[in-house]
């Protein structure tokens, strides 16, 4: 309508769409990320046509939920994504306001006949599949169905997780432990369901949920799941071994946080997770060295042969995962100030000088799989002023660490590509190997016996899926 409100009509109208909202009415809210909400708009004979007041009303109700409008989705719409599992891909179904769904399928369906890639490049297959376009031609291995309700007498919801499906081959643990990750993301949708801060503090959630036998029942306060404490109490009834350690968030393909689990299960079952890498370089931001025609020198280091992963190996990164609700800048300057002791970036985090740090802002992200680690990597760059910060590595951790020419970095992490090739032992897609080796001319370059060897140096696997996308990052950037 047109004509002109007063104040109390207009306020009378947003009450009146309000209502309809949280009674299902006319709107439904759908949660596709932490600070993020998209509405759709139904129209029904209950509902008034949307106008003027509707829109109002619309930004109110992203500004009270802490949320941006970001779009208007089509009624009956479902969003899809993935993540990875164990020896399964995921399909994530929001299907409706009030439930969700997870599909496992095998990996083996993505496994070509002749093919030469490696056990990550099937898995990320699986895990990019275009689930709106194209058929998988399996059948699931197991299927999670997740439904909430609000009960009618008061702010609390009911969340049932069932299973439909699951037989031999797949864990029951691993079918407990997805379930409590769906229902994590079944609250945080319901979060944003409650208008109110009380609501949401209040509010209690009895969720029946698979047991290692059978079905049981937990009730758990809604705000209690926004801390770990709380998230912990999910997995007591899986065993005592996970109620003091680390939690670590499950994501989707496109990195955002499906829920928290301990880390020894997201490593038991080789869950996708969020992590860092971090490349080094020596006194100038390592761009402008590019720029001006100069090589830069980037700290690499090679592990102790007592580590119980990849003893000896090298590795051109800092690396580490990202605990649950730790943004993954916080993680890189954490991680390199324990294992570098450069705690530049983080003291100048901590004392809200981040414009001054040594430490940039995400580069990129990129996903690697291997047959014992899967992680969404967020990528970033630090500049080590040697003449306020020196390595000071852990013992226990690196035997070795020095600050490497680039281009013997990228010529030892070719060489140790073709070996991990020529073995069979490569995780990632068909390598051609097309560059010249350029040994003897960077042998008689660099004869300093501290870099003695290098043509030598095998590479942790992860840290070469991880150069190959800073390659091609750096191919776009400069």
């Amino acid at each position: 309508s047109c004509r002109r409100r007063t104040v109390a009509e207009l306020v009378q109208e947003l009450v009146e769409h309000r209502r309809r909202l949280l009674s299902g009415a006319g709107f439904r809210q759908r949660s596709v990320g932490p600070t993020l909400v998209w509405y759709s708009f139904t129209t029904t004979r209950n509902c008034p046509p949307m106008n003027g007041a509707g829109i109002v009303f619309l930004l109110l109700m992203a500004a009270v939920n802490n949320a941006t409008p970001f779009a208007f989705e089509p009624e009956g719409c479902q969003s899809i994504s993935s993540s990875l599992a164990s020896s399964f891909a995921v399909k994530i179904d929001k299907i409706d306001f009030d439930s969700l769904r997870w599909d496992l399928y095998p990996l083996s369906a993505w496994e070509k006949e002749g093919d030469e890639g490696g056990v990550g490049s099937i898995a990320i297959r699986g895990l990019t599949h275009d689930w709106a376009r194209e058929k998988t031609g399996v059948n699931t291995a197991c299927s999670l169905d997740c439904h909430w309700a609000q009960q009618s007498s008061s702010d609390d919801w009911s969340v049932s997780v069932s299973v439909d499906g699951a037989g031999e081959g797949i864990s029951t643990e691993l079918v407990c432990v997805l379930s409590r990750v769906i229902a994590q993301s079944a609250a945080a949708r319901i979060a944003k369901y409650s208008t109110s801060s009380e609501q949401r503090r209040n509010a209690d959630l009895l969720m029946t949920l698979p047991m290692l036998e059978g079905q049981g029942c937990q009730r758990i306060k809604l705000s209690d799941l926004r801390e770990e404490d709380g998230i912990r109490l999910l997995f007591d009834p899986l065993g005592p071994d996970h109620s003091t350690v680390e939690l670590v968030d499950m994501v989707c393909s496109d990195g955002q946080v499906l829920g928290s689990v301990p880390r020894n299960l997201v490593h038991k079952y080789n869950l996708l997770h969020r992590g860092i890498g971090m490349i080094i370089s020596k006194d100038d931001v390592i761009f402008e060295t590019f720029r001006t025609g100069r090589l830069p020198q980037v700290y690499c280091h090679q592990r102790t042969d007592t580590k119980r992963v990849f003893p000896s190996l090298y590795d051109m990164f800092v690396g580490g995962v990202s605990a649950s609700f730790e943004r993954s800048r916080l993680t890189a300057a954490r991680e390199v100030a324990e294992e570098l002791g450069m705690k530049r970036a983080l003291n100048l985090m901590e004392e809200g000088l981040d414009d001054e740090s040594p430490l940039s802002q995400e580069l990129f992200k990129c996903t690697i799989a291997t047959s014992y680690n899967r992680c969404v990597v967020s990528f970033f760059a630090y500049t080590c002023d040697t003449s306020v910060e020196s390595l000071a590595w852990q013992e226990e951790e690196v035997q070795w660490g020095q600050f490497v020419p680039y281009d013997i970095v990228e010529e030892s992490a070719d060489l140790s590509i073709e070996r991990l090739v020529n073995d069979g032992a490569w995780p990632g897609e068909k390598v051609i190997l097309d560059y010249e080796p350029t040994i003897m001319s960077l042998k008689e370059r660099y004869s300093d016996e501290k870099y003695e060897g290098w043509e030598c140096w095998d590479y942790v696997p992860d840290g070469l899926l991880v150069w190959q996308a800073w390659k091609k990052y750096l191919e776009r950037r400069l």
